[in-house]
Order: structure tokens, then C-alpha cells, then sequence
């Protein structure tokens, strides 16, 4: 076991980190069910890290809560507790902490814990699993779940051929990560601790390659950046012609990926302007949290073991992100907002890590985006597994019926004609935005403007009478409706369908004479 002097600054940085789903504080007084119960929790989940010593935010405030062990040795029983008490042992490291000029505070014991692939359970047979900044017991029906998710492969643990140990400490993007974390800690010793690489052979596995490395594409040897593209169209299925420009491809350490990518796709979203149901081009606009979610959801769980980008289309009406590989585990469509697993826990974990961390609210990313575009009024995200591949399309849809978009228009214009109709409401059909007209229509919202028909036919709101109106006229000509249609008054479109049908009889029965 290490032990090992950190300065005040360092100890404060550790006390003032808030609980988190990869990190907790337990008293030095914790008996060993405790300990159980928060090392099978993270090696359950995503793993993480948890210090023993370190009293409630209750007690007192900053040092003071420092409260360790006199001795290393006082400490033994959280060996025994994660070592020998729980089924099977959980795989951790252990590092004892004392704070430099505040000896007598005692040592504090930092466990790092990662995830595992089978299910852990505490000597009482119970199992836990840790959800966001809370350690949770699953019933038989989730252990089940659990167990089949811990039975996923994960390739992030794969070793590079071409990539060692060595230069991977000696990446920028790992000492500028480095600089924001406490306590201090070397680059190689970083890489040792947190089983980024192989210590046998020295090979670099590739969840650091993907989380540090300059271009993780080169030293990956597999397709592992982001397309970006815009098409100029609302097609389903776009073409060559309808891409604008050349796709831009970004590549860099993940969480500089995501920042970059989050730019470019907004500054391509923000270059395409649509028509509003005020009738003004404005420019488009989704909520900035469901776009983010959509695509730190893709860097950080998609399949590294697929060699293939992560594609991102920008189209007029929608943004589709299909992100390489099928969902993860035991997770389904169904389940996808209820449930979570995590395909590269180490990434997931040390991402997290960052000062201002992409995934700060763990397993809420998709339910964010879902919330975020019910905000702003729009339809709910689509999700869908193509082939090999997870697929989230954020549409720029309202979320009013489409009756209601047609009158707000009406409301600042003269006319709507069927192709403006679709543009605004998202339906690609004329049939399908020829019955809102007729619903509008037999409702007396809405007539057909006068004298225009076939491609050039538009819709109106009604208008009212402008001379003087009595009871006499109303009854002649309710009297003449009901002598046109020999029966009760029938809407337009009623009228309209049954018409034919009684021609057609018709026309049979004189055939047949």
C-alpha cells in the first residue's frame, strides 16, 4: 500500500468535491458493512472512487473534517471488507493520504475502484449499485439485468500494438487534465493507477488513447473521429446532390472532441433559416441541451471496436446523430430512459473527472434532451437502431397540432397555401395536410380562397358577412341548403364523398336496364 504527503491545498480540493456518481466520503469510524456496501456499489457501476476519512459536512468545515486514522494499520479492516467479506473481492487500490503540517489529523484512505465484470455482493448477500450521488439495493429482477450487462465485452481495454505506456504520459492533453486534479499526480503514475495501460507488457490500453492522445484515429489504428455535414434538404433519404460543402471531420482527445463538435454542428444549425409559424425566416434554433446530450451520449458510449466515425447530418428540418454500435447490455428502446450501462466505464468515469465534465449528471443525458425540446415546444428526440449502428434524430418540429400552426399563420396573412402548410407543421404528405385543412374547414374555421384551385389553391380564414343579415335570410337559406343535399345540411367534405357513390349506383342501374 502507498502512502503519500499532499498538501492543504490538495486535501481541500479533495473535502470540497462534491459526492458524485464516481465519488464519496466515508468516516474513518465506517464499520466494515459500510465499506462493503460503497466498494460493491461502484464496482457494480462505472466504478469510482471513494476516501475513508473524511467526516459529514455536519461536523465542521474544511480541514476540520479531515479525521483519519492514527495509523495505516487502523485501517486493515477495509482491506478485509473489499478483499475477503464481500462475494467476489472487488478490484481496487488503496492509497493512504496525511496532510503536510496537519499530521496529527491522521491518514485518510483514497480507494480507487473500477468497474468489474461480475456482480459483487456484500457478505449479507446483497447488492448494491451506485446512481448518480446515492448507493441504491437492486431486486432479483435488476440483478438479473446486471449480470447480463457485466457479460458485454468491453473493448476500451483493449491494448495497442503501436502505442505504449510511455507516450501515452507524455501526451498534452494528459498533463493539461493532470494540472486540474487533485491531489497531484504524475503522468505515469496516473496511467499505472487507473489501468490505462497493460503493466506486463506496457502497451497502452484504448480507453487512454481515446481520452488523452493527440489523434486517437493514428494510434488506435481505427476510425474514432466525428463527421460533421449539412444537407440541403427534408428528405428521408438524402443524396449526393443534397450536400452542401464538403463534411468537416474533427478528431482530438474526447473531451476537446465533444467541445469541438458541439461548435461546429451549432454553427451549421445556425446557418439554416426557417419559415415560423408568424411567417418570418428565422433562424434555427433547438435547445442547446439536447444537442449536447445527443452527442456526448455518442463520443462516450458509442462501440470503439466498430471502426467508423460518428456521423452528424444537419438538415433543414432536423439533426440526425448515428453513433457506431447497437445499445450496450441488456438495454432496449423500451428501456433506454429507464435503465443505463455504461459500454466504456473508464472513459465514462474519467471524463468525469474534468473540471466541467460533459457528464455531470449521470444517466439523466437522453432524459435531458427529452425534457429540454418538451421546453421548447418542439417533438420529442427519435431514437432507432440502424444495422450496426444507434441512431437519435432531434427534429424541428413543433410540438402544437397542426391545426393550430395553420391558424396562427392565418392570424398575421391573407391565405396558406398546402406547401407552406407542410413546411411549418413537418408533414410530408399533402393528402395527410389536405384533412387538417378539411378538419379546420368543417369546423367553419377556414374556406378555400376564391378562384384559385389545383397547384395554386390556398385556404383563408372565414369571412364574416359584411351587410346586414336577418332571421328570414338565414331560414331561406338553410331551406335552399337542405333542398340541395334532400336531407339534413352536410359539410362540404361529406357532401363531397358521398356524391360520387350515389352516381356510380346510378349509372348501375341504368347499365343494368
Amino acid at each position: 500500500m502507498e502512502t503519500r504527503a499532499i498538501s492543504a491545498a490538495e486535501a481541500l480540493d479533495l473535502i470540497n468535491r462534491g459526492e458524485s456518481h464516481f465519488w464519496d466520503f466515508k468516516s474513518s469510524m465506517s464499520n466494515g458493512k459500510v465499506i462493503q456496501k460503497i466498494g460493491c456499489a461502484l464496482a457494480n457501476a462505472d466504478g469510482g472512487e471513494f476516501l475513508v476519512g473524511v467526516e459529514d459536512p455536519k461536523t465542521g468545515s474544511g480541514l476540520d473534517r479531515w479525521k483519519g486514522f492514527a495509523a495505516v494499520e487502523d485501517g486493515n479492516h477495509i482491506m478485509q471488507s473489499l478483499s475477503v467479506d464481500v462475494t467476489p473481492a472487488v478490484p481496487y487500490v488503496a492509497e493512504w493520504l496525511q496532510v503536510v503540517g496537519d499530521e496529527s489529523a491522521g491518514f485518510a484512505c483514497l480507494l480507487s475502484v473500477r468497474k468489474s465484470p461480475t456482480v459483487h455482493q456484500t457478505a449479507d448477500g446483497t447488492v448494491y449499485v451506485r446512481r448518480n450521488a446515492s448507493t441504491a439495493k437492486i431486486d432479483a429482477a435488476e440483478r438479473v439485468n446486471l449480470a447480463l450487462s457485466k457479460g458485454a465485452e468491453t473493448y476500451e481495454n483493449q491494448e495497442l500494438a503501436s502505442y505504449t505506456a510511455d507516450e501515452l504520459a507524455q501526451e498534452d492533453e494528459l498533463a493539461r487534465f493532470l494540472s486540474t486534479l487533485s491531489p497531484k499526480t504524475a503522468p505515469d503514475d496516473f496511467v499505472r493507477k487507473q489501468r490505462l495501460a497493460n503493466k506486463d507488457t506496457g502497451k497502452a490500453r484504448l480507453s487512454g488513447a481515446i481520452l488523452f492522445a493527440e489523434s486517437p484515429s493514428a494510434v488506435a489504428t481505427k476510425r474514432c473521429a466525428v463527421k460533421v455535414a449539412r444537407y440541403e434538404t427534408k428528405v428521408e433519404k438524402p443524396d449526393r446532390k443534397h450536400l452542401s460543402g464538403v463534411p468537416i471531420t474533427i478528431e482530438a482527445p474526447a473531451y476537446e472532441l465533444i467541445d469541438q463538435t458541439i461548435s461546429e454542428v451549432q454553427r451549421l444549425i445556425e446557418s439554416v433559416s426557417v419559415l415560423s409559424p408568424s411567417g418570418n425566416l428565422e433562424p434555427l434554433v433547438y435547445p442547446p441541451e439536447a444537442l449536447k446530450e445527443v452527442i456526448v451520449n455518442a463520443v462516450i458510449h458509442r462501440d470503439y471496436n466498430i471502426s467508423d466515425d460518428i456521423v452528424i447530418r444537419v438538415f433543414d428540418n432536423r439533426v440526425e446523430v448515428k453513433s457506431p454500435g447497437r445499445l450496450p447490455g441488456h438495454m432496449t428502446l423500451d428501456n433506454l430512459l429507464t435503465d443505463r450501462f455504461s459500454r466504456n466505464p473508464t472513459i465514462n468515469r474519467l471524463i468525469n473527472k474534468y473540471p466541467d465534465p460533459p457528464n455531470k449528471d449521470i444517466g439523466e443525458g437522453l432524459k435531458t434532451t427529452m425534457r429540454s425540446m418538451a421546453e421548447a415546444k418542439l417533438k420529442p428526440p427519435r431514437f432507432a437502431q440502424e444495422d450496426n449502428y444507434f441512431v437519435v434524430t432531434i427534429e424541428h418540429t413543433p410540438l402544437a397540432r397542426p391545426q393550430e400552426i395553420v391558424l396562427q399563420y392565418l392570424e398575421n396573412h391573407d391565405e396558406i397555401t398546402n406547401a407552406i402548410a407542410r413546411e411549418l407543421t413537418g408533414i410530408n404528405s399533402e393528402n395527410s395536410m389536405k384533412e387538417v385543412f378539411y378538419d379546420l374547414r368543417d369546423a367553419g374555421a377556414i374556406e378555400r380562397v376564391p378562384g384559385k384551385a389545383g397547384n395554386k389553391s390556398a385556404w383563408r380564414r372565414v369571412q364574416q358577412p359584411t351587410g346586414p343579415t336577418n332571421d328570414a335570410t338565414n331560414d331561406a337559406t338553410n331551406d335552399a341548403t337542405n333542398d340541395a343535399t334532400t336531407g339534413p345540411t352536410k359539410s362540404p367534405r361529406r357532401a363531397r364523398r358521398i356524391q360520387p357513390r350515389r352516381l356510380t349506383r346510378a349509372q348501375r342501374k341504368g347499365n343494368k336496364r
